[in-house]
């Protein structure tokens, strides 16, 4: 029970302990975090450099194309991928200049046009051997993009909006891309082939024993290259063609160096083959195409990150922290300019050009209370007895200064004049207060006593009293002749 209870109070007091150390470690923290507030300030960067911008995203690649899928929706396609590089130019930042890489693929299947192509005998080709080829309208088609489009924001209008911005933009690009289609089926040897009843089977429908022929579906391996195999009888193509992009969409700025972009893009090619498919493959089987070159759209969702340009908001170091209702004219003011603020100068009057300490106070080496500039003795002994100019008093001077003086008798005192010069060429009648210095006599006892005299002095040298020197000198010659 003893060792038990020994061990608990060792964990206990350890986690006590640690609990300190770390509300200490908090403490400090919270601290220092608090000073560098103070001495750190946010400002807005000025006329900010801006440099190129990276942006990744991803999205559905939508064929426009004579073969397709069933179906409009722009969000059904295959997927595809895009690097984009932009920067800023012309007054005000409104335009960007975009240098982009897109990798995808497009495909598609026309169902009543595969049905056409076999329909006839006359419209299958032969392979080596004499035998036919039943081919179908399924194709993908793979390509990669390099290009470059002048994106304008609406700056002139929207201003400096930074959460949410509409752009447009439009450019040209070198379209390379590579056709190819699902003529056979994953065994390699058998075609796919389409009934009347609208399936596909391993087995054309004319074979000597249809019950043999098992539906399928189209696999994803397609293993024929179109160009080579050339089914439409229209000779090699141009594997490369040019595509015009054109994008609408949004931004949306979750930062000042990230933002997202939602947006769409049509391209427009020179081209009506990326599904092996044009005008004259369609006359050939009696059909007719959309009259348009190959288009596809690919919307999109990207991320955009600003890693090199300047910051919006910068801090900077100040020297001292700026803090609420402080008048900081008196906090910094120093008075005697010996370089310690007045709120710690113990001596705010040195004179100019004095070296002071820490505390603003003049040297004073041999610590006997008077300043070294004012000391004629900068060497006295320490616990010597000084007068004002650091001079130290001899045992004589020290003992006149401790000695009982004796008392004087009135009559024997000498009275010195206020004037230089004693006169009484005034004369007053004796035991009448003349009118002028009654107001003096505030106990009404016909007498100016030494009290009245001095405050009448007082009220001169402060100026409250009306009364010229030779009235002052007049006041005084009247008390002396009571």
């Amino acid at each position: 029970m003893t060792i038990a209870r020994k061990v608990f109070s060792w964990i206990f007091g350890s986690m006590v302990l640690l609990l300190l150390s770390t509300s200490v470690a908090f403490t400090q923290e919270d601290d220092e975090d608090y000073y560098e507030q103070l001495l750190t300030k946010e400002v807005e960067v000025e006329n900010p450099v801006y440099k190129p911008v990276i942006s990744l995203g991803s999205g559905v690649i939508h064929y426009l194309g004579d073969i397709r899928y069933p179906g409009i929706n722009p969000l059904l396609g295959n997927m595809g991928y895009k690097l984009n590089v932009s920067t800023f130019f012309g007054k005000n930042n409104n335009y960007k200049l975009n240098l982009y890489l897109m990798y995808g693929n497009t495909q598609g299947h026309d169902d009543a046009i595969s049905r056409t192509m076999q329909s006839d005998l006359a419209f299958l080709t032969l392979d080596d051997d004499l035998n036919p080829i039943y081919h179908n309208s399924s194709f993908r088609t793979e390509f990669f993009q390099f290009g470059i489009t002048v994106e304008y924001g609406f700056g002139h209008w929207l201003g400096k909006t930074r959460r949410f911005k509409p752009f447009i933009a439009a450019g040209i690009s070198p379209l390379p891309f590579t056709p190819k289609g699902n003529i056979r089926n994953s065994g390699g040897n058998d075609y796919y082939y389409f009934w009347t009843d609208g399936t596909m089977r391993t087995l054309p429908e004319s074979a000597p024993d249809p019950s043999l022929a098992t539906i399928v579906n189209f696999d994803k391996d397609y293993e024929t290259d179109l160009t080579k195999a050339d089914y439409h009888g229209l000779g090699k193509f141009s594997q490369t063609t040019v595509a015009f992009p054109v994008e609408i969409g949004f931004d949306f700025f979750l930062s000042y160096r990230v933002n997202v972009r939602v947006a769409t893009a049509l391209h427009y090619t020179l081209t009506d083959m990326l599904d092996n498919y044009n005008s004259k493959a369609a006359e050939k089987y009696g059909l007719k195409d959309n009259g348009l070159n190959d288009m596809f759209m690919f919307t999109n969702f990207s991320f955009s990150f600003d890693l090199f340009s300047d910051p919006e908001m910068m801090k900077i170091d100040m020297l001292f922290a700026e803090l609420e209702d402080v008048d900081y004219d008196v906090m910094f003011a120093d008075q005697d300019m010996d370089g310690i603020f007045d709120i710690w100068d113990e001596c705010p009057d040195t004179p100019v050009g004095v070296e002071v300490d820490t505390v603003g106070c003049p040297f004073d080496m041999d610590g006997d209370g008077i300043p070294d500039f004012m000391d004629e003795e900068s060497s006295t002994p320490a616990g010597s007895i000084v007068d004002d100019k650091g001079v130290q008093l001899t045992p004589e001077v020290l003992a006149q200064m401790f000695e009982k003086p004796t008392a004087v008798r009135r009559e024997e005192a000498q009275v010195m004049p206020v004037k230089p010069i004693w006169t009484r060429s005034i004369a007053f009648t004796p035991g009448e207060i003349p009118n002028k210095f009654k107001r003096f006599d505030s106990d009404g006892d016909g007498y100016i006593a030494f009290e009245e005299l001095l405050k009448a002095v007082e009220e001169f040298f402060d100026g409250t009293l009306d009364f010229t020197t030779e009235d002052i000198y007049e006041l005084n010659n009247f008390f002396f002749s009571q």
